[in-house]
């Protein structure tokens, strides 16, 4: 008896479990129904937008309109409703693209979005106000009436090409200077073509990657018969890291300065450089190129020594669903603790290596998430800039949206922004705009110190240049000099094992201290880094600088030659190599300083001693 009530019972309680399932299900299934008529009425409201563009003046209505219909969108949005948010604020850019483009049919061009609605989001979302306006839109017209199904199969590949080649209608090309060399790309819509007749073939497929990073693949400066030759002889392993040393080195134009024979002959190429070698700079172009030739986002890295500059390469890995920067690839081992720099295709802005690292959390995040951050990102620098005003109502469903309203206050800022990033830490200019909240001077202590260990723990040890520029920004706005100088002297805890950041930090508070009329206090903070930075990177030469006006300023010449004869007393001489290469040393300019001085006061032949070691040319 009691064996049947338990199976009685346990039918019973198995009905309910599925009952109950059911009933969850549905309701989550009528939940999403609800949730989604608010998406579906905002596309709706976008799309009769878009249509009411006929000519210039309705262009400037329909920008009001999208403005008004964004900014009640995000204030309202909820947590699965924030692909309304994407859908507006993508056409709020890309009405506003067309007009700063000044383009004289923008019926045509809104339009021609309007048809590509997934390029509209990729392209709306990626530009930038750095970004040629005119040019864009002249290369995203050509693409989509040209290649209109390719450009919606490869919508993100398209806006990257977009934000990139975004040249001049004076026919010039995307350049990149290589030392003496300047490669330079083909045209926009060859380039197109060459990444989408190859698609089936690129080692990472271009419809994985976000368009932010495929910025870092389409900025090719190499001819399509280069690509293609790059592409055919590497696609199966690229081995990105292989590929740079697989240039021979010009060693007789290290040793020597004699022009490099990859210059010499001409028709600087793949095929020319991997032919005749080059040094550094042209091994780290030559496998970054063939990295872009696969489909794999790539970049140009140099870092500056104390000795010298040298390049490498940056590439991206993906194991899976995770990513990650490689940038040892031909970074030597004195290299490793410097920062590194590249160029930002889209911008042209030089970044550290540290915050395009960070940027391979955007792969393992779904390319929606991507998405909200970067339209949480627009939506908060408009508050941030103070042009944020949603209306009071609109017609739009209201079924699953945020039980308060957002507003532009600071910590409603910092929620939506923290909401975002912990979704999907990749999107650098995220981050910028806690620095702007920061900058307004209403940011709490508290909340700076929250923000500041979050970028730490976020880049990590592998990315630490990305959290130093971010606590630079955040703590140079802090008002309190003492306040701030505290902060500082946690970075440099922070950034110790970072000879380069820890000389910066101090640099910093050097610069603090002068600022704010306390010289002594800024010389303690200059000579710590030639104290104990001298030879470790560049910091060394810019506080040499600012001690040197500090004593000019107040007639104490002579204590600034003494300073110059004891650092040159104790500055690294960097091993025997061309004077070209010589010139970039801490050792050459820190003499450089010292010849200058020694001639103001005319002790010539102390000078001409110098010059003649450093072989100074007369003309320095």
């Amino acid at each position: 008896m009691t064996r049947m009530i338990s199976s009685r019972l346990f039918l019973l309680l198995a009905y309910s479990v599925i009952f109950l399932g059911f009933v969850s299900t549905h309701a989550n299934a009528q939940s999403r129904k609800r949730t989604d008529q608010f998406i579906k009425d905002t596309i709706a409201q976008t799309d009769a937008i878009l249509s009411s563009v006929a000519d210039i003046k309705s262009l400037k209505d329909a920008i009001s309109q999208a403005y008004r219909l964004g900014d009640y969108v995000s204030a309202h949005a909820g947590a699965r409703q924030l692909d309304a948010m994407v859908r507006s604020e993508s056409v709020i850019s890309i009405l506003e693209l067309v007009h700063a483009s000044g383009h004289h049919n923008p019926e045509a061009v809104v339009s021609a979005f309007a048809k590509s609605p997934a390029f509209l989001q990729e392209l709306g979302l990626l530009v930038d106000q750095q970004d040629n306006t005119r040019a864009v839109v002249r290369v995203a017209m050509e693409l989509m009436t040209q290649r209109g199904d390719q450009v919606r199969a490869f919508p993100a590949l398209a806006a990257a090409i977009c934000v990139v080649h975004d040249r001049p209608d004076d026919g010039s090309k995307y350049t990149m200077r290589i030392n003496e060399n300047t490669p330079k790309g083909a045209d926009p819509i060859d380039i197109f073509d060459f990444f989408v007749n190859n698609a089936h073939t690129m080692y990472i497929p271009s419809n994985d990657l976000p368009a932010s990073l495929l910025v870092f693949v389409v900025d090719v400066t190499e001819s399509i018969d280069q690509l293609q030759w790059a592409h055919n002889s590497y696609r199966t392993n690229p081995g990105i890291g292989q590929r740079f040393f697989e240039i021979m080195y010009d060693e007789e134009h290290y040793r020597s300065g004699k022009p490099k024979r990859v210059t010499e002959v001409g028709n600087y190429s793949l095929e020319q450089i991997k032919k005749y070698g080059g040094v550094c700079a042209d091994q780290a172009y030559y496998a970054m190129s063939v990295a872009k030739a696969c489909g794999i986002p790539s970049g140009y890295v140099v870092a500056k020594g104390a000795d010298v500059s040298h390049a490498w390469v940056g590439f991206l890995e993906i194991r899976g669903r995770r990513a990650h920067w490689n940038f040892d690839a031909g970074r030597y081992p004195e290299y490793q603790n410097l920062r590194g720099n590249i160029r930002d295709p889209q911008t042209g802005s030089q970044i550290s290596d540290g915050r395009l690292g960070i940027m391979d959390a955007a792969i393992s995040a779904t390319a929606q998430q991507v998405h909200h951050v970067q339209a949480v990102r627009r939506v908060v620098d408009r508050m941030n800039s103070g042009f944020w005003k949603p209306p009071a109502s609109m017609e739009l469903d209201t079924k699953g949206n945020a039980r308060k309203p957002r507003t532009d206050s600071v910590e409603d800022r910092l929620a939506f922004l923290r909401q975002m990033l912990n979704k999907c830490p990749g999107v650098p200019g995220a981050w910028d705009e806690v620095t702007q909240i920061a900058a307004s001077g209403k940011m709490s202590q508290k909340d700076m110190d929250v923000w500041a260990r979050a970028a730490l723990q976020m880049a990590g040890r592998t990315h630490q240049d990305f959290s130093f520029d971010f606590l630079v920004d955040l703590i140079s706005t802090v008002k309190d000099a003492g306040e701030q100088h505290q902060m500082w002297e946690w970075a440099f805890g922070q950034f110790r094992a970072r000879p380069d950041l820890a000389a910066a930090v101090r640099f910093e508070q050097g610069e603090l201290w002068n600022a704010n009329g306390k010289p002594e206090m800024a010389w303690i903070a200059y000579q710590d880094v030639l104290d104990n930075f001298l030879n470790d990177g560049p910091m060394a030469d810019d506080a040499l600088s600012a001690m040197g006006k500090m004593l000019a300023a107040n007639g104490k010449r002579d204590a600034y030659l003494r300073l110059l004869e004891e650092t040159a007393r104790k500055v690294r001489r960097p091993d025997d190599m061309a004077t070209n290469f010589a010139k970039q040393s801490n050792y050459y300019k820190v003499h450089w300083r010292l010849v200058k001085e020694l001639e103001h006061h005319n002790r010539r032949d102390d000078a001409k001693r110098i010059r003649d070691m450093i072989k100074m040319p007369a003309s320095d």
